[in-house]
């Protein structure tokens, strides 16, 4: 019962943050990509391919439909980019790249001996790519130490992805894999910093909660 509620309430975070991707598309709607890179859904539609087929290999419910619903939802994100952005160049590099990795990940784990194996090394990859996702604010992190002010970090979001990370590592807990546990025990730890962070240098940000909880 436990398993189940933990589940589902990870299930609801991450389908969070997969769905804030919709403002990003919007903005790109009424103001073109600008400095918007497409590499952020590239990545994780990469990452929600990966543990979508980990899922189905540890026969996993929970990991297959919720990453199934990521892999989708950051396909449409591409697809929109691609329509709005005035050099479809960059949007073609990038996706050549990562369907061209994700080939050949694909292939090398089919190739692995047992299931086993192929589980072990599509859950080596999926960790890496899941845990320098994690990682990626924490260059704006830096800025926001430099400058004092975190008006530029989304503490709505902050707060998102530590709540996710905390579940999602609770659930590898209960289900006693290490896979799901490692990116999350990370992911909690580099998320906590992020809200820490921005409630730090909140009053050096002309914007309050009202205005940041808008912007999402």
């Amino acid at each position: 019962m436990l398993e189940f509620i933990v589940s589902k309430v990870a299930m609801m975070f991450t389908i969070g943050m997969f769905s804030s991707g919709i403002h990003t598309v919007q903005q790109i709607r009424r103001k073109g990509t600008g400095n918007i890179s497409v590499i952020p859904f590239g990545a994780l539609a990469a990452g929600t391919y990966l543990w979508l087929n980990y899922g189905i290999l540890n026969s996993d419910s929970n990991i297959v439909i919720v990453n199934f619903l990521g892999f989708v939802l950051n396909c449409i994100y591409i697809l929109l980019y691609y329509w709005y952005a005035p050099s479809k160049g960059i949007v073609y590099k990038v996706v050549g790249t990562l369907l061209a990795g994700l080939a050949v990940i694909h292939v090398y784990s089919s190739w692995q001996y047992n299931a086993s194996q192929s589980t072990d090394f599509l859950g080596t990859v999926a960790n890496v790519v899941t845990i320098a996702s994690f990682a990626s604010p924490l260059v704006q992190l830096r800025l926001v130490v430099e400058t004092q002010n975190s008006e530029s970090m989304s503490f709505p979001l902050a707060v998102l992805m530590l709540a996710q990370c905390v579940m999602w590592w609770w659930y590898g807990l209960l289900k006693h894999d290490t896979y799901i546990q490692f990116p999350n025990f990370v992911g909690s730890i580099l998320g906590l910093t992020q809200v820490i962070v921005i409630m730090k240098y909140w009053k050096s940000s002309p914007k309050n909660l009202n205005d940041v909880m808008d912007s999402v």
